[in-house]
């Protein structure tokens, strides 16, 4: 089926489930897991896609079915699943290494036909779990069009550029008095605050901070059992999803930020009520988004971000900037024009114009257009350089992005 019939199919709407990548020889548990998560962010910036998480899926299956799901290999078997869930398409994958290489394969099940719509490959001879996971939204795009990897541009931000949207906002967050009631707090030994739903859905809130205000999260996925809950949480420093979870065992709350493991204690409830009522309690912080990295061979690097809602999504009106320099040493480019087409993107500046487009391998591309000429760029994926993005090249030196992890990776 050609990408652009699969476009028109998800036109409309549509349920998908992300299943657990299968583990094959090779590949522990843990790594599948991981990747799981990961193939489940790229989903989740599809348009026009609901996702299934983790923890939805655990508790829509029966115990039975979940036990079936482990067996399961055959499409239709997997349909089976799917119609358990209630979901329009299942996205499946399997993981192995054979000798030096990673062998990663996905596919997309039509589950009321039970056959694949679309699938995607890929044999990373020699390489690592980092170049798997750089492999993954282009390999998420084959069989999702629309996803980060996609299109070469996106709408929005056409005009010159107004005035600088604030990086970090502070406005009230739309939380009603019943999900409120149902909230429970968690403190570190530093009087960091974790407020969730124990054993709550993907739409409950999750809010962090201290006792003067605790800002929503993006909350990603998670997972649930009979002694105690994850969150996984939007951090862009982290190098996969899973390594930034908040996970609450027997009341006990841990929370993971990379290699480090934060002891969280569970807050009396009469204790936490009264924090929360006293407390600022906020929308999501952080209004800016990666759009755009790529480096030149001297090392200097080309940056662009866009504003993004108070639920983490592009906003209409993308605001973008431009900075180039250096590593850790950025410096903002005033934006005359920006604008995009079928063929790229244009971000106009009075030095030069910075071009994004879609190579002849189809895969993103940039170029600088400067006094001296042409200079070829080499792209650098957003998604997956958060940590270079938000540490190393200095534009967001000192701000605070507001997730629980702020005080481990940076930021005050």
């Amino acid at each position: 089926m050609t990408a652009a019939l699969l476009g028109l199919i998800l036109a409309a709407p549509v349920k998908v489930a992300v299943m657990p990548v299968a583990a094959g020889e090779g590949v522990s548990d843990k790594t599948a897991a991981a990747v799981t998560e990961a193939v489940a962010a790229e989903v989740r910036r599809v348009p026009e896609v609901q996702a299934v998480t983790q923890r939805e899926i655990a508790s829509l299956l029966s115990l039975e079915q979940q036990k079936s799901l482990l067996g399961c290999q055959s499409d239709a078997c997997m349909a089976d699943i799917g119609g358990a869930l209630g979901v329009d398409r299942l996205v499946v994958g399997d993981l192995a290494v054979l000798g030096q290489s990673w062998l990663f394969h996905l596919k997309l099940l039509d589950v009321k036909k039970a056959r694949v719509m679309a699938q995607a490959d890929r044999r990373l001879r020699g390489g690592s779990v980092d170049d798997l996971l750089d492999a993954l939204p282009a390999a998420v795009a084959e069989i999702l069009p629309g996803g980060s990897a996609a299109e070469p541009g996106r709408p929005g931000g056409k005009g010159p550029a107004r005035a600088s949207q604030p990086p970090g906002a502070e406005e009230p967050a739309a939380i009603s008095p019943e999900v409120l009631a149902r909230l429970a707090l968690w403190r570190d030994a530093g009087g960091r605050l974790i407020a969730a739903v124990p054993f709550g859905g993907l739409d409950d809130p999750m809010l962090a901070g201290d006792g003067g205000a605790l800002h929503l999260q993006r909350v990603f996925g998670g997972r649930s059992d009979a002694i105690g809950f994850e969150i996984v949480f939007w951090e862009p420093r982290a190098r996969v999803p899973a390594e930034a979870a908040f996970d609450v065992r027997e009341g006990k709350g841990k929370l993971y930020c990379r290699d480090r493991v934060t002891a969280f204690e569970p807050v009396p409830e009469a204790e936490g009520k009264a924090v929360l009522a006293k407390a600022r309690l906020l929308a999501f912080r952080w209004r800016r988004y990666a759009h755009a990295l790529a480096r030149d061979d001297d090392g200097n690097y080309f940056y662009v971000d866009g504003a993004r809602t108070a639920f983490g999504d592009p906003a209409e009106d993308r605001n973008y900037r431009l900075y180039v320099g250096l590593r850790g040493r950025l410096e903002r480019r005033e934006l005359i024009d920006a604008f995009q087409d079928s063929e790229g993107e244009i971000f106009v500046t009075a030095a030069g114009k910075l071009r994004l487009f879609k190579g002849a391998d189809g895969k993103r591309a940039a170029e600088w257009l400067g006094p001296g000429g042409r200079t070829r760029l080499t792209w650098l994926d957003p998604q997956v350089n958060g940590a270079l993005i938000y540490g190393g090249l200095g534009v967001y030196r000192g701000e605070r992005l507001g997730t629980p992890c702020d005080g481990v990776f940076g930021g005050p």
